[in-house]
């Protein structure tokens, strides 16, 4: 079982920068007009979680690229708006922000943030040590085993909530690993993924409590009620390069 005392925080930076950034005004600045909305919001984040969780040993991953998922599905966070002028001024502060915390930064050429926070997640599993993510980023619950527990960050710096095995089930009504069979039916418009016509959260849900597994899903089409339904799973490649698995990395 692993160790919570022993326990790892892992931080999706990027993430938490565009939170941080948007929960507070744009107007908080420096007396010479520098914007710190961003620098502050990161800050107090941070700050809460010691407080609330105690000193553990955090890593922040950064951002480096997509992971090939280009690649893989051109549309992929296609028409996502461009990071704002106030926040990329605060950018290059965050990373040192973070060691000032005593916390180490991380990133991968090439790779997102998310699957280096899988990569490391996997090892620290492995050798016993309890992982906390810390993310806006709803794929990550896919993660969430025993020893590893999510906080999914909402609105503001202070909306935080936890998600262990059973919270996702009863959240989303599925099982973590099949958080990304989820996301591959009902789409994500964060990340510009299509998903099904017609097929929401629930029925998502409902189809997979129904058939174990997207390819169940699209084995078992003729079965589903429905023509917007049945319009798209018989498309392997809609659905399956639409669900984002989180991919561990070299390091």
């Amino acid at each position: 079982m692993a160790d919570e005392k022993r326990g790892l925080v892992l931080i999706d930076g990027s993430s938490l920068a565009y939170r941080a950034y948007y929960a507070l005004p744009e107007t908080i600045a420096t007396s010479k007009g520098e914007p710190t909305n961003a620098i502050l919001g990161f800050a107090q984040m941070l700050t809460r979680l010691i407080t609330e969780n105690g000193f553990r040993p955090t890593i922040v991953a950064w951002d480096k690229g997509h992971s090939g998922r280009r690649e893989t599905y051109p549309e992929y966070k296609a028409g996502r708006i461009s990071r704002p002028d106030l926040l990329k001024e605060q950018w290059p502060h965050l990373e040192g922000l973070c060691s000032a915390f005593g916390h180490l930064n991380a990133a991968v050429e090439g790779v997102e943030a998310d699957d280096v926070i899988a990569t490391l997640a996997e090892q620290a599993k492995a050798e016993g040590i309890h992982v906390t993510i810390v993310t806006g980023d709803r794929d990550a619950l896919q993660l969430v085993d025993t020893g590893v527990t999510v906080l999914a960050t909402g609105r503001g710096v202070t909306d935080v909530k936890a998600y262990d095995r059973d919270a996702v089930i009863e959240r989303y009504g599925v099982a973590p690993e099949l958080v990304p069979d989820l996301i591959g039916l009902k789409g994500d418009s964060s990340d510009n993924l299509p998903g099904v016509p017609g097929v929401g959260e629930k029925t998502a849900a409902a189809l997979l409590q129904a058939y174990g597994t997207l390819e169940g899903v699209i084995d078992h089409v003729d079965e589903i009620k429905g023509p917007k339904r049945q319009e798209a799973p018989s498309d392997k490649r809609r659905c399956g390069n639409t669900r984002i698995w989180l991919e561990c990395v070299e390091t």
